[in-house]
């Protein structure tokens, strides 16, 4: 197992700073560029930038809390404080979208009323909104890698927020490519590109935030993992059967609870044995950090 792997908050943290650090030269960039190289999708783009920046250090702060183990006022640990930060970057996105759909809308409606105009863009906006483009592809692939590994939550919603700093740059580098290689009259593609990809920063701030407030509900597991748990359980010959069986995630863990049918005759030894193989069985399967909770009552059988 990888080093990353032993020490899962530590290595999030070190993806989270990553992450951090880049978008801070990126917006100090895209800022110098946006002026000098007459760039409104470029200064826009800075400013989801700056957000995403102040985003991280939240995250940092709250994934550091969420590796903390139980404590007596924290039974079932810190976990939903990664689930929270994935919420908090869901509304980040969803907030940066809406700025630069409406700072696009405006320059537009400037431009038709006249009372704006726009300078054409030049070479040096272009080469930063492209080596933008590529920092952030790379960061990209390399944060969803390390989320997968790690079954982070959090690292998978700055993967997708990265992901859509990629769609917007991809828009603002057409944008100027057009107004560079056309002249005169094609600057309006700069705000038009910025405000089509605004969209796709909406629907992904959507799309992470709906299964993260499911998860701060405390809604069951799929119902493909809870019948998994089930088969799981049955493999043990002993049990008769199963009650009360209640599920949710903490953060990147399960929490089972439920109540098995045993022989009445049992003994309570033996009927302990069970529940440890039961406990062990679902920490097998779904990590050795799994909450799991197993009471034990008779099996009746019914008299015909």
């Amino acid at each position: 197992m990888s080093t990353c792997s032993k020490d899962r908050s530590r290595c999030i943290i070190r993806v989270s700073l990553l992450g951090t650090i880049c978008n801070a030269l990126l917006a100090l960039a895209k800022i110098w560029a946006g002026i000098y190289g007459h760039s409104t999708a470029l200064m826009a783009d800075a400013v989801n930038s700056l957000s995403d920046f102040i985003t991280d250090i939240i995250l940092l702060v709250f994934v550091k809390i969420s590796g903390k183990p139980q404590d007596h006022d924290h039974r079932y640990g810190h976990g939903k404080y990664e689930t929270l930060a994935t919420v908090i970057v869901a509304i980040m996105m969803i907030i940066a979208g809406s700025l630069l759909l409406f700072d696009s809308l405006k320059t537009l409606w400037g431009l038709y009323q006249g009372d704006v105009s726009l300078d054409p863009p030049s070479y040096w906006s272009l080469g930063v909104a492209v080596g933008s483009l590529i920092t952030k592809d790379l960061l990209c692939r390399y944060t969803i890698t390390q989320a997968k590994t790690l079954g982070s939550s959090v690292l998978h919603a700055k993967a997708l927020d990265h992901r859509a700093d990629t769609y917007m740059l991809i828009g603002v580098a057409l944008g100027i490519l057009c107004a560079l290689i056309f002249g005169a009259g094609w600057e309006i593609l700069d705000p038009i590109a910025a405000g089509i990809v605004s969209f796709f920063i909406m629907r992904m701030g959507i799309m992470l935030i709906l299964p993260a407030f499911n998860e701060l509900m405390e809604i069951s597991l799929p119902i493909n993992i809870i019948n998994e748990i089930e088969d799981l359980i049955f493999v043990i010959p002993q049990i008769r059967g199963i009650r009360n069986l209640h599920t949710r995630s903490i953060g990147h863990r399960y929490a089972i609870e439920l109540d098995i049918l045993l022989d009445g005759e049992m003994s309570v030894a033996q009927a302990h044995d069970i529940t440890d193989q039961v406990e062990a069985t679902l920490r097998n399967r779904y990590g050795s950090a799994t909450h799991v909770i197993v009471h034990v009552e008779p099996f009746r059988r019914r008299i015909h």
